[in-house]
């Protein structure tokens, strides 16, 4: 990665997905834990009537989001990738219950997208063949 200044936006955006990669990670097993703990924590009004499913889904979802958010700040040259399939699925995952947790729901697929727009637009996902 170069020194100018560009070169450094890049990383900065780079850095803020890692961050925004592990504060994810940590609320989404904060809530699968929750969910696990206490099956009628959605009042199960979800259409897939199993909730233990659903936190075990959020629960797998953040250890991923807390493991990509280190590779991310290791350099790996797969984590930006694995960190946008990662963001993915769980934009997929909040966004199905957003009828049911609108707020929540919400700020989560917008820390998504940002994820997905740092990792992208300024990673260096073209280049990883470049990387050592």
């Amino acid at each position: 990665m170069g020194t100018n200044a560009t070169g450094q936006r890049n990383q900065s955006w780079v850095d803020f997905a890692g961050v925004m990669l592990a504060i994810a990670g940590f609320f989404q097993m904060i809530f699968g834990a929750a969910v696990l703990s206490d099956s009628t924590f959605l009042i199960n009004k979800i259409l897939y009537g199993n909730m233990e499913s659903w936190g075990w889904a959020y629960l797998i979802t953040g250890l991923a989001l807390l493991a990509t958010a280190w590779f991310v700040f290791q350099r790996n040259k797969y984590a930006e990738v694995f960190g946008v399939v990662v963001a993915v699925i769980s934009l997929f995952i909040n966004a199905s219950v957003i009828a049911y947790q609108p707020i929540w729901s919400a700020i989560v697929v917008i820390v998504d997208v940002l994820i997905i727009y740092g990792l992208v637009a300024h990673g260096d996902i073209r280049g990883m063949a470049d990387r050592d």
